[in-house]
């Protein structure tokens, strides 16, 4: 058997080794460079974002150029938003309000320290993830709105390439290292003040604005001709107005004089600084409303066939008469002077409704009662003595009518000394109560001498009363006595 030696075998072992290292190294590398190709797209982006951005403030403060330069201080900035751009049109709604890596955009006006009559602005990030260098450096190359920038040196904003710095005082703020920064200069800011006050001629399309005029207009006494509908809040002519066709007015005509051969019709108000006449016609209303006087709410006005009612329940004054065929009075009935009455009735004679009030031919007066004219003179009640009594006595008015309960007396009934030699037989006390409350009360402590009182006082048709005597009960000389009178 022979064997044969081979020398080349492990060579190509090691060569199979040695380039799947190679492809290993070439692999690395590759992922490398893409990963690093990623990362500056992402950069890219997130410049793109920033001059989106910077260009919408700048928009804005060529817009509001007056209002923020109001507002602003050399120090003390307006501070804009995201949102604030989105609520006037300057950014669309879908933007992000942060970077990829969370930092919110915001922007700083403030007067310019030297020119104070105008504006410069920082746009500037804060929060979210600090970027690398690196990454600041390329952002700040890529920004194409505005003088890119990033904040590296802490309280410093610096341009792309170090090609500017700036305090971040001079602006009023404060943010971190990392974060990324655009410079509006003013000479930026006075341009878009210029631009936004330009008119063109054409629309341009999500720019409504350079189509608006934000101030006057002198034509120089030259023609605005071939116009379509001319949509104006007022409108002063020193000449004529011609129409061929109708003037429609929706609110107030104001002129000197005004003649219609026919009707005058007006969709809303019609407005004079002085009388308004009607030679031979009437002032017609319709539906419920009539005349109003606007300053103190007032007036006249009609809401079925019967009544004129006033406007908001107010009062009518005159010096003059009030004149109608009866006169009502929901509530009180009251004069001033005197009530006249011009009715003359004979007592005796047949009246209705009951409670009717008159007078006789002599100015007595009479009431309807019964059905009969009586005369307020004529009493025809009696007294009636109801007894003594001692402590107290409660009865029910039974009459039919008011009557007058009258109380003598209250002296006390016990012979007893009180201080000093007094006798309480010297005191008294008398009161009277209508359906339990007290009406009338009168009495006397003073025990040095003989002494007594009265006391009346009216009831009611059908209520009960009570008249009590208790007089110094505190000394024991309690209960009194009395004796009661009654007129009905």
């Amino acid at each position: 058997m022979f064997t044969y030696k081979t020398t080349d075998r492990g060579w190509a072992i090691l060569s199979t080794g040695a380039a799947l290292i190679i492809l290993l190294v070439v692999s690395v590398w590759g992922f490398t460079l893409i990963s690093d190709w990623m990362q500056k797209r992402t950069w890219l982006n997130t410049a793109s974002q920033v001059s989106r951005f910077t260009q919408a403030v700048k928009s804005y403060t060529g817009r509001y150029y007056d209002t923020l330069l109001s507002s602003a201080t050399t120090t003390t900035p307006v501070t804009v938003t995201p949102t604030m751009l989105k609520n006037t049109g300057f950014l669309e709604q879908g933007f992000s309000e942060t970077t990829v890596d969370g930092q919110a955009y915001l922007a700083a006006v403030v007067r310019n320290a030297t020119n104070t009559d105008q504006l410069q602005a920082l746009v500037y990030t804060q929060n979210g993830a600090a970027l690398p260098f690196l990454a600041l450096r390329q952002i700040s190359m890529d920004i194409t709105s505005g003088m890119g920038g990033y904040i590296w040196t802490s309280g410093t904003a610096t341009g792309a390439m170090g090609s500017w710095t700036i305090p971040l005082s001079q602006f009023g703020i404060s943010t971190t290292q990392g974060h990324i920064a655009a410079l509006l200069t003013t000479d930026e800011l006075g341009a878009a003040r210029g631009e936004n006050d330009r008119l063109y001629r054409f629309s341009v399309t999500g720019k409504p604005d350079l189509n608006t005029m934000h101030t006057s207009i002198d034509m120089g006494g030259n023609n605005l001709n071939n116009a379509g509908t001319i949509n104006a809040v007022t409108g002063n002519f020193s000449g004529d107005v011609a129409a061929t066709g109708n003037i429609t007015a929706n609110g107030t005509v104001t002129g000197q004089n005004v003649t219609a051969g026919s009707n005058v019709t007006a969709g809303n108000t019609i407005t004079a600084n002085n009388d308004i006449r009607s030679n031979n016609g009437w002032f017609i209303t319709r539906g419920s409303k009539g005349w109003l006087n606007e300053t103190y709410g007032g007036g006249f006005y009609m809401s079925d066939n019967d009544w004129v009612r006033v406007i908001n329940n107010k009062s009518i004054y005159t010096s003059g008469q009030v004149r109608g065929g009866s006169v009502r009075a929901d509530g009180r009935l009251s004069t001033g002077e005197v009530l006249q009455l011009d009715g003359v009735n004979t007592a005796g004679a047949v009246c209705s409704p009951n409670g009717l009030v008159s007078r006789d031919a002599t100015g007595a007066i009479l009431s309807c009662q019964s059905g009969v004219w009586v005369s307020g003179g004529n009493y025809s009640g009696n007294y009636s003595s109801l007894g003594s009594f001692v402590s107290a006595y409660t009865a029910i008015n039974t009459t039919g009518k008011p009557m007058t309960v009258y109380a003598s007396g209250g002296v006390s009934t016990v012979n007893r000394h009180v201080e000093d030699g007094d006798n309480c037989r010297n005191t008294w006390a008398l009161s009277g109560s209508v359906d339990g409350r007290v009406i009338t009360s009168a009495g006397t402590a003073n025990s040095s001498w003989s002494k007594s009182g009265t006391i009346n006082f009216i009831v009611p048709a059908g209520s009960s009363f009570t008249v009590m005597s208790s007089p110094l009960p505190s000394y024991g000389c309690s209960p009194g006595s009395f004796s009661l009178a009654i007129y009905s």
